[in-house]
């Protein structure tokens, strides 16, 4: 049972996380302007690094799936 739940958990990991897409970072500055930044053909995780290392209020937003 132990293996069967360590082998989903790592199957869905490398599922979520190898998903290349066109992601969009957006950002709202202290005057409210919307400020975009495209991150093409990331991954989820390369994506949020990317957006995060912009700004801690930054959120992602996926253009397609």
């Amino acid at each position: 049972m132990k293996k069967i739940i360590i082998i989903s958990a790592l199957a869905a990991t490398i599922g979520f996380s190898s998903c290349k897409q066109n992601w969009t970072c957006q950002c709202i500055d202290s005057t409210g302007k919307v400020n975009n930044t495209a991150i093409d053909g990331g991954t989820f995780l390369h994506a949020e690094h990317t957006c995060h290392s912009i700004s801690k209020e930054c959120s992602l937003i996926t253009e397609s799936r």
